[in-house]
């Protein structure tokens, strides 16, 4: 819904603002909630307690990161959707899309390769951003589409950063969260 409100002008089916606040919420009933489980149970369901607030950390920024796509969608322009640096965040976008179902797939069913898969398609969303940003930079990105395509870049890069430290809960060790494939 954020992507659509950036790049296709579309106001978002859903109120992504209210739904980051349902998800902050969610956040701090979860650590409340295995911080008393932890507490009355201390050597059980450790590492899987904190891998847990690991993870909904990572959906709460993914939320948040949300949020600003659509902020950021109050200064789009044409050129955000078809300027040639419109179409690279467009694909970073279309990369990213199906890493949210893959990731939710992952987590469920504890598949560590498709949580791996996961994990590279992120490092290729790095990549792609690393690519746009030098090429507005090589432009001389002036203007407002410069402004939104870095933005968004670095946005989407982050939420793609954030998938992947999900599926890493999937894919490594506990000590080894949030970091490339095991």
């Amino acid at each position: 819904a954020a992507c659509d409100a950036l790049f296709e002008g579309k106001d978002p089916e859903i109120d992504v603002v209210e739904e980051d606040e349902d998800i902050d919420v969610g956040e701090r009933m979860v650590r409340r909630l295995v911080f008393q489980h932890v507490n009355l149970n201390p050597t059980q369901d450790l590492p899987a307690s904190l891998a847990l607030l690991s993870v909904v950390h990572d959906v709460e920024r993914i939320g948040d990161y949300a949020k600003s796509l659509v902020y950021l969608a109050r200064w789009r322009t044409e050129e955000t959707e078809t300027g040639e640096h419109g179409v690279l965040c467009g694909e970073i976008r279309e990369a990213i899309a199906p890493m949210v179902g893959q990731t939710l797939k992952a987590l469920r069913e504890g598949d560590a390769e498709l949580a791996r898969e996961v994990m590279r398609k992120s490092r290729e969303v790095k990549n792609m951003t690393r690519v746009l940003l030098e090429s507005l930079l090589q432009d001389g990105g002036e203007g407002r589409e410069a402004v939104v395509c870095s933005s968004a870049a670095q946005y989407l890069r982050r939420i793609s950063a954030h998938l992947s430290n999900i599926a890493s809960s999937v894919a490594n060790p506990f000590d080894q969260l949030a970091g490339d494939e095991a």
